[in-house]
């Protein structure tokens, strides 16, 4: 299936590059939320369950916690989801949301610079941010991409030869 980028595309202009994702953007909030679900089951219900009061209270909260990690990780996936990070021969085209849509683009011509920002982690596990600055104040960021410095390397490749025609 099409996205919403690529049905509207301008003539004689063909996607050369969809950077990926990195897997931690799920591991963020996953991580955190599942380690709190684990010590509330596994360190707190078991000394709770000789105490006929507040069994009840505690398997209904351990639903409760269950459900919001469930709910979270939805989020997550479905923000992930609408995130689309495309290059092409003409422009680079960032889009971001479900129902919001926030469109950003960068005519190849009018790209200054892409540079890679990494975090401690990022270098760890080779993700990172890759910003285009435009002429002017314009700028846009693609955000956690797996393998940066090859995605780069790529993109001013592209840049390379769409400038020079």
């Amino acid at each position: 299936m099409k996205s919403n980028l690529e049905r509207n595309m301008q003539i004689n202009e063909e996607v050369l590059l969809e950077p990926r994702i990195h897997w931690s953007v799920y591991m963020d909030s996953y991580l955190v939320l599942s380690v709190i679900f684990a010590v509330f089951c596994f360190l707190i219900r078991p000394l709770v369950d000789n105490m006929v009061v507040f069994q009840r209270f505690f398997w209904h909260a351990e639903a409760v916690v269950g459900i919001i990690v469930l709910l979270r990780i939805f989020y997550i996936w479905l923000r992930c989801y609408s995130v689309e990070m495309i290059v092409t021969n003409h422009r680079v085209i960032l889009e971001v949301g479900f129902f919001n849509i926030q469109h950003e683009e960068l005519d190849n011509r009018r790209i200054e610079g892409v540079e890679v920002r990494q975090s401690f982690f990022g270098r760890l596990l080779n993700y990172g941010d890759i910003w285009f600055s435009g002429t002017g104040t314009s700028k846009v960021a693609f955000r956690r991409v797996f393998a940066p410095w090859q995605v780069k390397d790529m993109i001013e490749e592209i840049l390379h030869t769409s400038k020079s025609y």
